[in-house]
């Protein structure tokens, strides 16, 4: 009993420690970002698309000066799933995978994605093999498809995964959540294809929102394991190691394929073509 007493006491000073050393990395890691990323707002909002995406400028939003820090494909695909990430959220718990028909849906959305990629890479090397004129709202509708797929898969893996008691049920069951999920993302497809200023910048720092949500949930699953505090999680707050942990494997995954983009080119700049 004794024994069982003083491991529950030193349970809470292990995980203040790690808490310690934890925000002391990201710190650290934040620091090392910001002084070595390009200066200015902005810059900042286009070195996290770096990490992630080619920024070709011809196949990526711009208005006036300024360019999207992902093309338009990444751009959908991010935009879809912080959307379908966060009203996973906050409908609840949910642990089960979409029914059926709505993994057949995501998975012709996962198709058209594919093909589209395929078409346009074919229309890039060798035009007369290409099908179709593939433009950026191709891209950005085949982009959102998938982000729509992403997220409907990423939130239940999360919450079977972190939660001790999460709800054997899809988010889906609820019939009108997968045509309104489809309509707000329309919504975001438009407000970005508009390219209005007022769209543009906001759809900008939503797009480096989606990289940092969709990544902090994949590593922030990964590091439950890593820790041993898989389905032990009752409320937001049990959630603080393991999140930060995540956080750390996103900042770490960002900073280390930007260093080694940048080594290959040298520049912060888009790839060109």
């Amino acid at each position: 009993m004794k024994q069982d007493d003083s491991t529950r006491q030193d349970n809470p000073k292990r995980s203040r420690v790690w808490l310690i050393l934890l925000l002391i990395l990201i710190c650290v890691l934040i620091g090392l970002w910001i002084w070595f990323t390009p200066s200015g707002f902005w810059g900042k909002v286009n070195a996290l698309g770096y990490s992630v995406c080619h920024q070709i400028t011809p196949r990526s939003f711009v208005l006036g000066d300024s360019q999207s820090p992902l093309c338009a494909r990444c751009a959908g695909m991010y935009l879809g799933a912080l959307v379908t990430l966060i009203a996973h959220f906050i409908w609840g718990k949910h642990g089960k995978f979409p029914p059926l028909w709505i993994l057949i849906f995501l998975g012709l959305g996962l198709l058209a994605f594919a093909l589209d990629g395929l078409n346009s890479a074919a229309g890039l090397i060798l035009p007369s093999v290409s099908f179709y004129q593939t433009t950026n709202l191709t891209r950005l509708i085949t982009g959102l498809a998938v982000g729509l797929g992403i997220g409907s898969v990423l939130a239940p893996i999360f919450n079977q995964t972190l939660w001790h008691k999460w709800l054997s049920s899809s988010a889906y069951e609820k019939g009108y959540r997968f045509p309104l999920l489809i309509a707000v993302l329309g919504i975001v497809g438009w407000a970005v294809y508009s390219q209005l200023p007022v769209f543009f910048y906001v759809s900008n720092l939503l797009m480096g929102l989606g990289i940092l949500l969709t990544l902090w949930v994949i590593h922030t699953t990964l590091a439950s394991f890593i820790l041993k505090r898989n389905n032990t999680v009752k409320q937001w707050r049990d959630l603080v190691l393991p999140g930060l942990l995540g956080f750390v494997m996103v900042l770490a995954q960002i900073g280390l394929i930007s260093l080694a983009r940048y080594l290959l080119t040298g520049t912060w700049e888009p790839v060109v073509l």
